[in-house]
């Protein structure tokens, strides 16, 4: 039986603004369901948005290309944004390569505005000169940020709904916007027997452009990333949903301590530091996986899964989540307590439930049982071996057991 933990924080999850917004609908929009047809999506390409010196000092203009609804057939008067980052170690990779690509081209079929943006690579291939990479490619997506926030007119983007995400370095980029500062990343050049980076490479705020905008990130699309475990403070998380292979021998999963002056957490050392924090994160692993997950033409299971997890922040509602299996979203077609058959004699005890439910009175012919969230996911399915289900490794929660056609609510406390 595959063991999927789903942690159900329900009022005690930290989520920004702690409010249901406009785009908590009750349609399909945002969720893993397309909403637009492929011919509904605009596609702008080669945007500049800034000009720096690569690490040899030639000039470099940034640029990015852009996915979404057509400004006619979408009526809506702002819509969410996410911003991707393609992977390449820093030093190779395009904001055309197929996965993040595809990846935007999905999301905007789901309602969203995506970017997907080019950052400077190259370095001298020694740690520091990697670490000074990081910190241009940050320079770079901030300075793209900036920019989607002084043009968010043009394409109709709400400026107070904007997630970033990668993939592999393009992770380490966005993860760095959120929870990198200039004081952190002075403090580790300073290690490097170097002078702080700021003084050699500029302000993390004020490189490719000259523009002045600020912003808030709401959420991080986290495809095996990593973030220096320094700079990560608590009042900076914010929700993640994320992907990674148990075997990434590029970007480890867990800690990596083999750099001189820091350390990288992964994605799940990262979920676990969200989790004790009551902050939301979903991260799906793949047990056999490597460096790169469902890519490709399975782009489409990462951008549904990821839609739904940022409606589940627009409707206050968002909860962690681990899995082993690549669990196919569902959050257009919820499973409803009124699209569940209660009428039943089933008894299900003790009400609330330990470490193991007893079920006593349903057809015996009937053995096969799932029990699913209170989102519609099915957790776990089995068959009853002596009236008793195993469920002490659910967290605390309300969940439904069906046996058949018959649902019985139940609630686990500890």
């Amino acid at each position: 039986m595959t063991r999927i933990i789903l942690f159900l924080l329900s009022a005690f999850l930290i989520i920004p603004g702690n409010a249901k917004s406009q785009y908590c609908t009750d349609d399909s929009r945002y969720t893993d369901a397309q909403f637009f047809e492929s011919n509904e999506i605009t596609i702008g390409t080669n945007i500049q948005f800034g000009t720096v010196p690569d690490f040899k000092g030639d000039p470099y203009p940034l640029l990015m290309d852009l996915y979404y609804p057509n400004l006619e057939v979408d009526l809506s008067p702002k819509r969410p944004f996410i911003m991707l980052f393609h992977g390449g170690g820093f030093s190779s990779g395009d904001k055309q390569s197929g996965d993040i690509r595809d990846l935007c081209f999905h999301l905007a079929l789901r309602g969203f505005v995506c970017a997907s943006v080019n950052y400077r690579l190259g370095y001298d291939f020694s740690e520091y000169g990697q670490y000074k990479a990081r910190y241009r490619a940050i320079q770079d997506g901030n300075a793209a940020l900036r920019y989607i926030v002084n043009n968010a007119n043009t394409v109709r983007i709400d400026t107070t709904w904007l997630f970033v995400g990668g993939q592999s370095a393009g992770s380490l980029l966005a993860l760095s916007m959120v929870y990198a500062d200039q004081s952190e990343l002075d403090s580790i050049s300073l290690l490097y027997n170097s002078t702080a980076i700021s003084k050699e490479l500029g302000n993390l705020q004020t490189s490719g452009n000259n523009l002045l905008n600020t912003y808030s990130i709401k959420g991080i699309f986290n495809n095996w990333g990593a973030v220096s475990k320094s700079e990560v403070d608590f009042n900076e998380m914010i929700p993640t949903v994320a992907f990674h292979g148990e075997l990434d021998s590029t970007v480890a999963i867990d800690s990596d301590n083999s750099f001189a002056n820091y350390t990288l957490n992964g994605s799940r050392a990262i979920h676990y530091e969200l989790v004790a924090r009551n902050i939301c994160s979903e991260l799906t692993v793949d047990k056999t996986g490597g460096h790169g997950i469902f890519r490709n033409a399975s782009s489409a299971f990462r951008a549904q899964r990821a839609s739904c997890f940022f409606k589940s922040v627009f409707c206050d509602k968002c909860s962690s989540f681990y899995t082993t299996d690549s669990i196919p979203s569902n959050c257009s077609l919820p499973v409803s307590v009124n699209e569940l058959n209660f009428d039943s004699n089933m008894k299900v005890y003790p009400n609330p439930i330990n470490t193991f439910l007893t079920v006593k009175e349903y057809n015996e012919g009937v053995t096969q049982y799932s029990i699913i969230s209170v989102y519609g996911q099915t957790l776990q399915n089995g068959t009853i071996d002596d009236e008793r289900i195993d469920i002490s490794y659910l967290p605390v929660g309300l969940y439904y057991l069906q046996i058949g056609n018959h649902v019985e609510k139940f609630t686990v406390f500890r």
